[in-house]
């Protein structure tokens, strides 16, 4: 049985962040072809892209944060910056 809570919890915080006054909310990832499809200027090119998109295992999380509204923004990636590489190699072994 689906509880909806995912869409609670995001619904909760967008309405908190807007009393805080934030203008913007970033749900953060999607898949990358979508991004990519966004910004094609040819057609055949972006109906691949999305078609590609289709097959991501992201596309459900991007189906639910459409329902949200808003636009696709592109924006450069995010890395991680091990400070202990040793204890960084450690945690992401165990993930």
């Amino acid at each position: 049985m689906k509880s909806g809570a995912n869409h609670g919890l995001e619904w909760h915080a967008l309405r908190w962040a807007r009393e805080l006054g934030c203008r913007r909310y970033d749900l953060w990832g999607i898949p990358d072809a979508l991004g990519r499809a966004a910004g094609a200027a040819d057609e055949d090119e972006r109906a691949a892209l999305e078609s590609a998109a289709q097959k991501d295992p992201l596309i459900g999380v991007y189906r639910f944060k459409k329902g949200f509204g808003g636009r696709i923004v592109r924006y450069l990636p995010a890395y991680d910056l091990p400070l202990i590489p040793p204890l960084y190699r450690l945690v992401r072994h165990r993930i």
